[in-house]
């Protein structure tokens, strides 16, 4: 199955269940690299730090850009959604 038949089904899924599919695929890859997914003490930066950095790399590769209007898509992303377990 191509990667454009499967993106809609993800982007269908509840939050909860794509994090689950990112947990498991990065498991998965790291396992095929032979990598520990587990944080090494010695390099662990403030979670503030490591923010700055990702933001800064998604500033430096203009990931945002094709957002025309930051506030109308702030709404549509916060829009009310049903809870996992909450029917």
């Amino acid at each position: 199955m191509s990667i454009s038949k499967i993106l809609p089904m993800i982007e269908s899924l509840p939050h909860s269940d794509k994090f689950q599919l990112m947990q498991t695929l990065l498991t998965q890859l790291a396992r095929e690299e032979g990598l520990s997914l587990k944080e090494d003490p010695a390099n662990k930066m403030h979670s503030g730090q490591q923010m700055a950095a990702i933001l800064q790399r998604m500033a430096d590769r203009h990931a945002l850009s094709h957002i025309s209007d930051p506030k109308a898509w702030q709404k549509e992303v916060r829009k009310d959604r049903p809870l996992p377990g909450r029917d």
